[in-house]
């Protein structure tokens, strides 16, 4: 009885791991017919994404707003050459004439923001009055590295007199500059430009894009002349 017993438990236990196979077989080939599906959907959707996007036919208030945003986001000045790998199928007049249909826009709806070129592209920035307030916002999280007044003046050396030897702003200064001109080469503002035609070819210096960025000129003819500067401080 009892090994009669044993027997009907065997049986009882491999029928009940057999049974299954049917149903998991089935199952198996579920997930296999459905799981294709997804994979031709997502690959549906890639091609879909991959697809060029272009402006052509898009009207003038759209185009305007591209390029708006695109100065929104931009970090740097944003270039006529830069606008333009973006929308491919506009000519440099015509990104020139959205720029400048962004100013006007900016400008006549009351926007706080302007927009400005400088160092050879063009920037989106709040304008003069709300300063105070950006300075406010920025002031407890941001500790400003203010140039001191040897680099001042210096830099105000290297930009008037460009390009010029570190030896030719020490006869201007009348110190030595060692210091100062390798916290300016730093800070980016200036740069060696050239080696001067004289013996021992001595490094000559001028003001970078990212000196035009920080004073916010467009161009370095954009500088106050020095009788200019003279009449701002008529006591030096």
């Amino acid at each position: 009885m009892h090994e009669e017993h044993m027997e009907d438990h065997i049986d009882s236990i491999e029928s009940s791991t057999q049974q299954p196979e049917g149903p998991r077989a089935e199952a198996s080939d579920s997930p296999q017919t459905g799981g294709e599906a997804p994979e031709r959907e997502v690959s549906a959707q890639d091609q879909e994404s991959e697809k060029p996007i272009t402006t052509a036919g898009l009207p003038d208030e759209e185009l305007r707003s591209i390029v708006e945003v695109l100065l929104l986001v931009s970090d740097r000045p944003l270039s006529i050459a830069r606008v333009q790998e973006v929308l491919e199928d506009q000519g440099k007049q015509k990104i020139v004439d959205l720029i400048e249909a962004a100013k006007t826009h900016l400008g006549e709806h009351g926007f706080p923001f302007q927009v400005r070129e400088v160092a050879e592209g063009y920037v989106l920035s709040t304008l003069p009055k709300y300063a105070p307030w950006v300075r406010k916002f920025y002031s407890p999280k941001v500790k400003t590295s203010k140039l001191s007044q040897a680099a001042l003046e210096t830099l105000a050396v290297v930009a008037y007199k460009q390009p010029v030897t570190r030896a030719e702003i020490e006869a201007i200064r009348g110190v030595n500059v060692d210091s100062t001109l390798r916290t300016l080469l730093d800070k980016r503002l200036v740069e060696i430009v050239g080696y001067k035609d004289v013996v021992g070819k001595p490094a000559t210096y001028g003001t970078t894009n990212e000196f035009l960025l920080q004073f916010g000129l467009k161009v370095l003819s954009d500088l106050p002349s020095i009788e200019e500067l003279r009449d701002l401080n008529p006591d030096k």
